[in-house]
């Protein structure tokens, strides 16, 4: 079964997300944001800290097996954990405020260029009903993009399933490349350049 199109809007132009792309940025802001998504507090003992005897296993010599000390030792079953988890919380890792913005502009003309990125008019959905919205959202999977939008169309459109609302002003590259598309709202798009406007204006010279 075909799914529904998701129906545009021609204005804004998105032609301004027509920037250089820098893979290594981009997986390097992905990873800090997996890496503080967690809380790191995982912890495993050691042999000095496992409830085991410190007796020897067996005798040293005459045996025919090898060498061995205590059952706490890694090597057995229940011993302790070597180069494990060890509970501590390590410094959050952060990207500078220019590295976040190049990151998140690569992001959006990626998407751009692959055609993953369009704007949709709210005003579409009418009466605020989920209803109306899906017809005009469609049944793919994507994010909704929004800032300063109505709170009865956000409501009508976070009914929908196959919708992730995401909110533009906290929009980040891991959110973006975890959303197999992504639909803007005008208010959204002008939220965006707004934010990237440092970056667009050095592409614009």
């Amino acid at each position: 079964m075909a799914t529904k199109k998701v129906q545009t809007t021609s204005l804004p132009d998105l032609s301004v997300f027509n920037l250089e792309i820098s893979p290594a940025l981009l997986a390097q802001a992905i990873y800090i944001y997996q890496e503080n998504s967690h809380a790191g507090i995982s912890k495993v003992k050691t042999r000095s800290e496992v409830n085991a005897t410190r007796k020897k296993a067996y005798k040293q010599k005459g045996t025919g097996g090898a060498r061995h000390g205590s059952k706490s030792a890694p090597i057995y079953v229940g011993g302790g954990i070597v180069f494990g988890p060890r509970g501590l919380k390590l410094t959050p890792k952060s990207l500078n405020k220019k590295m976040k913005t190049k990151a998140l502009a690569g992001a959006l003309t990626l998407y751009q260029n692959e055609d993953r990125i369009i704007v949709v008019d709210p005003t579409a959905i009418k009466n605020s009903s989920t209803k109306s919205a899906s017809k005009v959202l469609g049944s793919d999977k994507l994010g909704f993009v929004h800032f300063n939008d109505t709170d009865e169309t956000l409501k009508a459109i976070s009914n929908l399933k196959n919708v992730t609302l995401l909110s533009a002003n906290r929009l980040n590259v891991y959110k973006i490349v975890t959303t197999p598309k992504l639909v803007l709202t005008p208010n959204a798009y002008s939220h965006l350049v707004k934010r990237l406007e440092t970056v667009l204006a050095k592409k614009a010279k």
